[in-house]
């Protein structure tokens, strides 16, 4: 897909892209309908037995969403991995590897935890078995159903919710409410969502699945640490207040993290690039340029393709997100062992 075309389908599937965007709505409903279609189809070949999902040598745990992207599956991954590891367990990360920044953040978040990268899954949660592991966390996995998994979490996220699901190629999701009958788990996760929106969401949720499988997750702004440098330079996200600021995002959904920013007081432009955005020289330079003296910020996701290409002079922030568990842990720490002695 052309640069141009990746940055506007994500405004498009915001509502966001005026007349144009409505007549590309209208023109591409066939389009979703054929693909729901096949959709169904797949699931069903599942559920009857035509498609076969293999067994893996270890448990499996699922953490994954119905959209393509911006519900915290990597932090909720790295989470649960960090919470196995609490328990003595031996996990992995098993990921497709569709973006390169999804292998550094998880080995910079959990750098105990190995992470495999397959297009096969299976044959790298069998790569994680003969290593050692224990356990294997699919990230991405829940449309994965090749492989069988003793735990099946589906994030969702209250950020931005509309109450409209348009399936692909009209929409951004990738199956409609109704899959979630086959999750374990339902985590409703927010970054900048108010209580009602999260309420929203929750009562949405409550339609498909009872009410005791849905958890309730925040990812909140944690500590800012300065890029470079021969010691590590850590800020509280109180620096930020009445400062300037560039953010620098490849995020499917940039917005809630703008909104996390501007809520500690920054006064924030966005440079925004598609979602898993594989950052060159000439974007560090046209970067640096923008900045100026400001200081930048980036997630993670950012940070580690774009750390090596900045140049020395810019002030590169990175901003970690630290999941909280606030509604339903008891229930998650009891599914996360049950899977565990399946």
């Amino acid at each position: 897909m052309a640069p141009g075309l990746r940055e506007w389908v994500p405004r498009w599937w915001r509502g966001e892209a005026g007349w144009v965007g409505r007549g590309a709505s209208a023109a591409l409903w066939p389009a979703e309908q054929l693909f729901r279609g096949i959709v169904a189809a797949r699931n069903r070949a599942f559920d009857s037995g035509l498609l076969r999902s293999e067994r893996a040598p270890i448990p499996v745990i699922s953490v994954g969403n119905l959209g393509v992207g911006g519900a915290g599956k990597t932090p909720f991954a790295a989470w649960v991995a960090g919470r196995l590891h609490e328990y003595g367990r031996r996990p992995a990360i098993v990921l497709r590897g569709y973006g390169a920044d999804e292998i550094l953040v998880h080995r910079e978040l959990n750098p105990d935890v190995p992470v495999h990268a397959a297009r096969a899954r299976i044959e790298g949660v069998r790569e994680a078995a003969a290593r050692g592991s224990d356990v294997v966390i699919l990230d991405d996995g829940f449309q994965h159903r090749a492989i069988q998994r003793d735990l099946d979490v589906v994030l969702l996220t209250a950020d931005g919710w509309t109450g409209e699901v348009r399936l692909l190629p009209r929409g951004p999701w990738r199956e409609d409410l109704g899959a979630l009958r086959r999750a374990d788990l339902v985590v409703v996760t927010r970054k900048a969502a108010d209580d009602r929106a999260v309420g929203e969401l929750v009562r949405v949720v409550g339609c498909w699945v009872d009410a005791a499988r849905i958890i309730e997750c925040r990812l909140a702004m944690g500590e800012l640490s300065r890029m470079g440098g021969a010691t590590v330079e850590r800020v509280s996200p109180g620096w930020l207040a009445g400062r300037a600021v560039l953010a620098v995002t490849s995020l499917a959904h940039p917005e809630p993290f703008v909104a996390q920013l501007r809520a500690c007081g920054a006064q924030v432009e966005l440079a925004a690039y598609p979602d898993h955005h594989e950052f060159s020289s000439a974007d560090a330079l046209e970067i640096a340029a923008r900045v100026g003296n400001r200081p930048l910020v980036m997630t993670l996701k950012e940070a580690v393709k774009l750390r090596r290409l900045l140049p020395p002079e810019v002030q590169g922030w990175t901003v970690s997100q630290e999941l909280t568990v606030e509604k339903g842990g008891d229930v998650l720490d009891a599914a996360l062992r049950r899977a565990l002695s399946e």
